[in-house]
């Protein structure tokens, strides 16, 4: 059974200070409650077959348990609960796509396959799992032990048990579809085979780098006015290039004005009013010193008891060492988190960093029961009894822990929890204490074992608030925000408007149904749904209140890309300058013909200069035109020293090069190795055909809508 616990013991350190875990745990928004839509309750579609939104919540919940179990987590902040969310679309496409292409070829994971898997122990998620033996490594026999249990159907053992077992089963699927998702990739990438002659090339062109002489002349030197581009030739060049103007999913593009509402001269002045208020009390020698930080809601919580100093704010920290105990510091301003700070120092005491220590929690029938039974335990223990033992035998592991500074400096200490650490400081070590939980019929045995590096420790009690603005303040600021919003009616005001309002308008491109911010603002899920649902081209939004209720956002939708091939207007501008460089490199590589390379060098426009250590496999910067050129290392690789080439076509200009020298580089030839590296282009082409493979699956996300 004691294996069985460590995923219930992740995180806390001890059995008291789970509630003082709990304390810390936010729901958030994590687990949104279904709104009502009018039409389908589906999130998306893959190939036509919708999901549906109850089927994803309980797939998005599923999944953050295993984060949380796994980071010995209560909750997990908004970005992480995005990623999560994301994480959980992103799978569930991939292995809905792969199935339905793996059925048509016969690919599957079977039962055999999945326990060979599971007994090889070698999956990295395996070793993450609570069934890992003394050395920290998978051991499917815990396994077994453990799942034999539960298939007995003992009703405790399966409700204590019921997040384990859903972990596992988590687990299992997991192996199955990266299983399979292997087996079709690698098919796919064995079908990619390298040779000799390619891996002898490939050495030669990687093995050595090149210093040339250079001679450019940029499309820019060339006037657009000079050379004509015709509707026909963007249109035939547009219909070669068409797959690249292809885009899988509708995506749309907006202008926005966010304002973030920030505190006033007189919120600043009222609060610094409040700190003072709250340093005279805590000046008062029977301060409660809890009630006054509770009452302030002070950013830095109340503890009892000593924390080391690099614990507190740094206004606070580098002031201790200079305080006499029970003096209080006058309210500080700190510019850089824009707050105020007063503290008062309680007491300062020298205690250990860490403590070994074990514990064994006991209740009875009654109080006195209790104790009678703590007593005996305790008697039987100084007698000689083995602790472990007696912890079992109450369903305990009392296994010894290290308690650490940092596993409670920055926690809220008070009551049951600061007596506990109290008590194991002031402890001797190897002597057996009992300590009563305040508002229980339970008392704790515990030994202090070992204890190590001694450090000074400061009480402290720190009120300490971010400037905030007032309602007032933020009611001001939504008026004139409202006005600004009323003023406008299409995009054209928005941007008149805005400079007269003091507001500065932006522009967010490429927006999808899975983008999570707009004006990189949280909480715009309802600015999201009105750009994709509601919207059209030159329109403009209601006044969204969003970000940390601190922020206020208008958006004006201007232009919208829709799914599957760009218009031709719009790739129109593109394909225009292309045509207009490629007839550029017509007229220049026809004036070049001919000439030695002194000649082109001396021709009007045209720039010089050596550019050294040309690598095959890296593209070639040239400064002259501002622009990679991956054609000049293609080329110098087949030059012989001294040899200058024909003009080269760029994507900046047409070069002539001199070959001035080949650096070899130091390396011996291995086929094998070559090959193999060869091959490895395979993962490129098999990401690329799974990309291919997603784009035709049909999938549509709407997500943005429920989410």
């Amino acid at each position: 059974m004691a294996t069985l616990q460590k995923l219930r013991n992740m995180g806390p350190m001890l059995v008291i200070f789970v509630g003082v875990a709990l304390l810390a745990f936010i729901a958030g928004d994590a687990w949104r409650i279904l709104q009502p839509h009018q039409g389908s309750q589906s999130v998306g579609s893959i190939n036509g077959e919708e999901v549906l939104a109850t089927d994803f919540q309980k797939m998005y919940e599923e999944y953050s348990d295993v984060v949380k179990a796994l980071r010995g987590a209560n909750s997990l902040s908004e970005e992480e609960l995005t990623q999560v969310k994301d994480q959980v679309w992103q799978d569930y496409v991939r292995n809905k796509v792969l199935k339905a292409e793996a059925e048509k070829i016969g690919i599957s994971v079977s039962a055999a396959e999945l326990n060979a898997i599971v007994s090889a122990g070698e999956d990295p998620i395996l070793q993450q799992t609570p069934f890992t033996n003394a050395q920290g490594k998978f051991d499917k026999s815990i396994l077994d032990n453990f799942l034999a249990q539960y298939a007995q159907g003992n009703e405790e053992f399966v409700q204590q048990n019921q997040m384990l077992y859903n972990y596992w089963k988590f687990v299992e699927k997991t192996i199955a579809d990266n299983a399979l998702a292997n087996k079709y990739q690698m098919l796919i990438y064995n079908t990619y085979l390298s040779n000799p002659v390619a891996a002898q090339y490939s050495f030669d062109a990687n093995n050595a780098t090149y210093d040339i002489e250079l001679a450019a002349y940029p499309y820019s030197a060339i006037p657009n006015e000079d050379v004509t581009v015709s509707d026909a030739e963007i249109k035939a060049l547009y219909d070669k290039k068409k797959e690249q103007y292809k885009q899988s999913s509708e995506s749309r593009d907006i202008k926005y004005v966010s304002y973030r509402v920030t505190p006033s001269d007189a919120d600043r002045a009222e609060l610094q009013k409040e700190m003072t208020e709250y340093a005279e009390a805590l000046k008062a020698e029977d301060a409660d010193c809890s009630t006054i930080l509770r009452q302030a809601s002070s950013m830095v919580p109340y503890t009892a008891v000593g924390w080391q100093k690099e614990s507190y704010p740094e206004e606070v920290s580098v002031r201790l060492d200079e305080m006499a105990i029970n003096s209080v510091v006058e309210p500080i301003y700190n510019q850089a988190d824009d707050s105020y700070t007063t503290f008062k120092l309680i007491s300062k005491e020298t205690l250990p960093d860490s403590i070994k220590y074990r514990q064994l929690a006991v209740a009875a029938a009654t109080p006195e029961a209790t104790a009678t039974l703590a007593d005996s335990i305790v008697t039987a223990l100084k007698g000689g009894s083995d602790f472990a033992e007696a912890a079992k035998k109450y369903n305990q592991n009392g296994q010894e822990i290290w308690l650490t500074s940092e596993q409670y400096e920055g926690m809220n200490i008070d009551g049951t929890n600061a007596t506990f650490l109290k008590n194991i400081f002031a402890a001797k070590k190897g002597e057996y204490n009992i300590m009563d939980v305040e508002g229980s019929n339970v008392k704790v045995i515990y030994q202090v074992i070992e204890s190590k590096n001694n450090v000074e420790k400061y009480q402290v009690a720190v009120v300490k608030r971010a400037v905030e603005f007032s309602s007032e303040t933020y009611n001001n600021a939504y008026n004139k925000f409202s006005q600004f919003v009323a003023s406008c009616k299409n995009v054209e005001d928005l941007e008149k408007n805005a400079e007269e309002y003091g507001y500065r308008v932006q522009t967010q491109k490429n927006i999808y149904t899975s983008t999570h911010k707009i004006a990189n603002q949280n909480n715009t899920r309802e600015t999201l749904k009105w750009i994709f649902s509601a919207a059209k081209p030159g329109e403009i939004s209601p006044l969204y209140e969003c970000g940390s209720n601190d922020n206020l956002l208008v958006v004006a939708l201007t232009d919208v890309h829709e799914q599957g091939y760009m218009a031709i207007e719009k790739a129109g501008v593109t394909l225009r300058n292309q045509l207009f460089n490629d007839k550029k490199a017509e007229k220049i590589m026809a004036e070049l013909a001919g000439k030695n390379f002194e000649a082109v060098a001396s021709t009007a426009n045209v720039k010089s200069d050596t550019v050294k250590h040309i690598a095959f496999n890296v593209p070639a910067y040239i400064s002259l035109t501002s622009s990679s050129e991956p054609a000049i290392c293609a080329a110098v690789t087949s030059m012989e020293q001294g040899a200058v080439s024909a003009p080269i076509k760029g994507n900046g200009g047409v070069y002539v090069i001199r070959l001035i020298a080949k650096n070899a580089k130091d390396g011996e030839y291995n086929a094998q190795k070559e090959q193999d590296a060869l091959k490895a282009y395979g993962q490129r082409a098999t990401s690329r055909f799974m990309n291919d493979l997603y784009e035709k699956s049909e999938i549509v996300d709407n997500r943005y809508l429920f989410f």
